[in-house]
């Protein structure tokens, strides 16, 4: 039987469930274990250094993530070399949150590195949202 193009849509349709990724992988705890424990180390030694706790940096972070800079992650190269360590983690958050769906230039940037630093900062982000 031969089946018409659209009717084979129409059943992969009714069969694909659309799972919204986004903040249910993130805030699962057996996913980016390791990239969340390098998040609160990181956390942590900004602590020390400048007091406060760690709680509140935390909202502080989400609040204004421009503002509040985790130590080490301050500067751009600081950013890519966290990028390098933790690409895979980082790649799969930003797709989960549609990152790549984004056009570079809303986001105010205009070559690749500065795409891929801002991305790390968003996929930092949404990780330390899954802290609180």
């Amino acid at each position: 039987m031969l089946k018409r193009y659209t009717q084979f849509i129409k059943e992969a349709d009714e069969t694909t469930e659309v799972k919204d990724t986004t903040k249910s992988e993130i805030s699962d705890a057996s996913k980016y274990t390791e990239i969340k424990e390098e998040l609160k180390s990181m956390i942590e030694k900004t602590i020390e250094k400048s007091g406060g706790e760690y709680k509140s940096f935390i909202d502080s972070f989400i609040k204004n993530p421009d503002d509040v800079k985790i130590e080490g992650l301050i500067n751009d190269s600081d950013i890519y070399d966290f990028y390098l360590k933790w690409r895979n983690d980082i790649d799969e958050i930003l797709n989960n949150s549609n990152f790549f769906d984004e056009v570079p230039s809303e986001l105010n940037s205009f070559g690749l590195y500065d795409f891929m630093i801002k991305g790390t900062q968003r996929a930092v982000e949404e990780t330390v949202k899954s802290l609180s």
